[in-house]
């Protein structure tokens, strides 16, 4: 045994030099581990000057545990495998209203049986800790005929309703003002196909009166036909995060009032008509809110140099007065906006100029 452990700390010898080494070029990591001196390096330094003695003191040190080799630590690689189900969602400006589109991609070995948008589970088995993230309600909804088929769609033999923290679709009561529920899909009987494990399940859609951002940004919970968990919750992924491509043109782009007089000390310029005009492509939305954000100039503007601009709106004709002080350029800076239904915003400047001569 004597000669085993000679041979072990024949090699801790040889590792404490190389780490002395590295001590003196100053660099205690190799490769991401950090290097630690251990009771083996202490050993070596007994018997190096101990000899004999030294080893028995240290096979005995070893024997009692008061001698303990050090680890290594090692870095670990801590990111997640992606869940075994994914909801992903986009948004689009139809008729007035926003409508939220869905599909479910299910990665599982289970079936699927329920799709609620808007509901956290927290992934445990007691309801009392679920969330509702939803605000506003699908545009048209009643409690007598729920959901109506003009702001929504469904994956056929698929059914439709709200969900509310009191009672499960498809019989959920009225939502107290400011309160929130969840969307939520489900087969119309037990002999309605549900989403098998490796399939997806497209074709589901709400139309809301006005934007809510939970709509695409909560969480989806799905329901598994058997199995444990009975269901599971993930976040909602949206496709659409990249801005319109959005310009705007102006016609005219210069101002000549016809009643210019620039030798009379008090001409009389009239305010002539703009129109505005837009190039505008969405990757997912095919008609982005658009609204005049601001009109600005080159100098000081009077009170009736701006007229009819509806600011805040889609206002696309507008009127500017052709006017100028002194001797150099006015020139009107118009800025539009144009938001897609989820949210993404690009800026858009065009100008007009009243030439001075």
């Amino acid at each position: 045994m004597l000669e085993h452990l000679r041979a072990s700390l024949k090699r801790a010898d040889l590792f404490d030099a190389s780490l002395q080494m590295d001590r003196k070029k100053g660099n205690t990591m190799k490769q991401g581990r950090t290097i630690q001196t251990s009771a083996r390096t202490k050993a070596c330094r007994i018997l190096r000057f101990t000899g004999l003695a030294g080893l028995v003191y240290a096979f005995f040190a070893f024997a009692s545990g008061s001698m303990v080799p050090a680890y290594a630590s090692v870095p670990v690689d801590t990111e997640e495998p992606p869940p075994p189900v994914k909801v992903d969602v986009f948004a689009q400006h139809s008729g007035g209203k926003i409508s939220y589109h869905y599909r479910v991609f299910n990665n599982s070995q289970q079936n699927i049986s329920g799709v609620s948008i808007g509901l956290d589970s927290m992934n445990d088995e007691n309801p009392v800790n679920d969330i509702y993230e939803l605000y506003e309600l699908p545009s048209g909804w009643n409690l007598k005929f729920g959901i109506p088929s003009t702001s929504s769609n469904s994956p056929t033999g698929w059914r439709v309703n709200i969900t509310t923290p009191d009672m499960p679709a498809p019989d959920a009561t009225v939502p107290a003002e400011k309160s929130t529920h969840a969307i939520t899909w489900e087969p119309l009987n037990e002999n309605t196909p549900k989403l098998f494990a490796g399939q997806t399940l497209a074709k589901m859609s709400v139309a809301v009166d006005s934007p809510d951002t939970n709509y695409l940004t909560g969480h989806a919970r799905v329901t598994f036909t058997e199995g444990i968990p009975s269901h599971l919750t993930v976040p909602l992924e949206s496709l659409d995060n990249t801005p319109p491509s959005f310009t705007v043109n102006l016609n005219p782009g210069i101002l000549r009032s016809p009643d210019n007089k620039t030798s009379s000390p008090q001409p009389n310029r009239k305010a002539i008509a703009v129109r505005a005009s837009f190039t505008l492509k969405d990757d997912y939305d095919r008609k982005p809110e658009i609204k005049l954000e601001s009109i600005t100039a080159s100098e000081p503007l009077g009170p009736d140099d701006i007229g009819d601009a509806s600011f805040g709106f889609d206002d696309r004709y507008l009127l500017l007065r052709a006017d100028h002080q002194g001797d150099i350029d006015r020139v009107y800076t118009v800025t539009y906006s144009a938001t897609d239904a989820s949210g993404n915003l690009t800026l858009a400047s065009a100008t007009v100029t009243v030439p001075h001569e």
